[in-house]
């Protein structure tokens, strides 16, 4: 072989391993329910994105549709299934009885603290979201604060409070407490609410503290209940076969930031400015009232919760799962993390 011919062979080479390498160039579009401003994806899922496009050097890139662009709320899962989405973010919550392993964790009254629950969410459900989730490649969950109870002009203490009254849960299981104590529940996504109470078609709502100043919630309520009622949790999923597809560098740069570490990194920080909703809200003052309950009547919601949780177990043990190893398991490991409710 002359040294022309190396030469020539040399090039070939390097311009087929270019082609090969930009071949492996992809953009995933990613979707979400949010308005953009919303710290969960301002703060979250785009630093989430962005580390990916930096970490995979510039070959994975995200396309990010906010605001339920290409789908509905409750549709997200089945966008990242179907490849509609290539990534979405979505609640659970949102499909009653569809994720009965999930729901375990949104019975009422189970998280204290949602910033010591990502972790615990993660390490809890990851070996469920392999069976449960089977047809998306589960990325990672995270939690927010304990949702509380945002009212526009009747004050609620005790669970009893409840009847007679139409709220909107923030999951199923939400739902079904709610129902327990004589409420009518309406569905309808957290960027809703403030035009639901407005408009008369709801008396309140659950949600987190931050978020109340986001979505408008503040400006249409006059109570709000500060007990820990629901831990929302949200999974981020990903198209199985667009995952496939990824080489092995990309695969790896994905499931570096798909796992309980990452979700602590990308979505604790929002846990700070919900946090911190709760001291915005009590300095609203004026004919805005936030309640603390005492600890006998937290005692109250908590006893609420059993007519719930034996309608999940019956649940749960007809989709195939053993209630008592779930809810075992939750327990052990979010008390491990300090973020079970006692």
């Amino acid at each position: 072989m002359t040294a022309m011919t190396r030469g020539l062979a040399l090039i070939a080479t390097a311009l087929s391993l270019s082609t090969a390498a930009a071949a492996q160039d992809v953009t995933f579009r990613l979707s979400h329910w949010l308005p953009p401003q919303h710290p969960i994806a301002a703060q979250g899922l785009e630093s989430w994105a962005k580390a990916i496009t930096e970490e995979s050097g510039g070959t994975i890139k995200f396309q990010i549709f906010p605001a339920a662009q290409i789908g509905k709320a409750e549709d997200h899962y089945d966008l990242a299934r179907d490849g509609v989405a290539d990534v979405a973010w979505l609640n659970p919550g949102f499909n009653a009885g569809r994720f009965p392993g999930f729901a375990a964790v949104q019975i009422p009254l189970t998280v204290a603290d949602g910033m010591k629950g990502i972790e615990a969410l993660n390490e809890w459900y990851a070996p469920i979201a392999k069976t449960e989730m089977a047809d998306v490649h589960f990325c990672l969950g995270h939690m927010l604060s304990p949702l509380t109870f945002h009212m526009k002009s009747k004050q609620i203490l005790h669970p009893t409070d409840l009847s007679g009254l139409k709220l909107r849960p923030s999951s199923a299981m939400e739902a079904a407490y709610m129902r327990e104590f004589g409420a009518t529940t309406v569905q309808g996504s957290n960027p809703e609410a403030r035009e639901m109470i407005a408009r008369g078609i709801i008396d309140g709502t659950t949600g987190t503290n931050g978020s109340s100043f986001v979505f408008g919630v503040d400006q249409v309520t006059n109570y709000d209940l500060n007990v820990p009622f629901s831990a929302v949790s949200f999974a981020l999923v990903i198209n199985k076969d667009r995952y496939e597809a990824l080489n092995a560098d990309q695969k790896k740069v994905i499931d570096n930031n798909c796992n309980g570490a990452a979700a602590l990194k990308f979505f604790g920080p929002v846990q700070t400015f919900e946090d911190e909703g709760l001291t915005k809200l009590k300095a609203l003052g004026g004919d805005h009232k936030v309640v603390d309950p005492a600890p006998e009547v937290l005692a109250e919601w908590i006893a609420g919760t059993a007519s719930v949780r034996d309608s999940w177990e019956k649940e749960a043990a007809a989709k195939g799962l053993n209630p008592d190893e779930v809810l075992g398991s939750l327990r052990e490991i979010f008390d491990k993390h300090g973020a079970l409710l006692k």
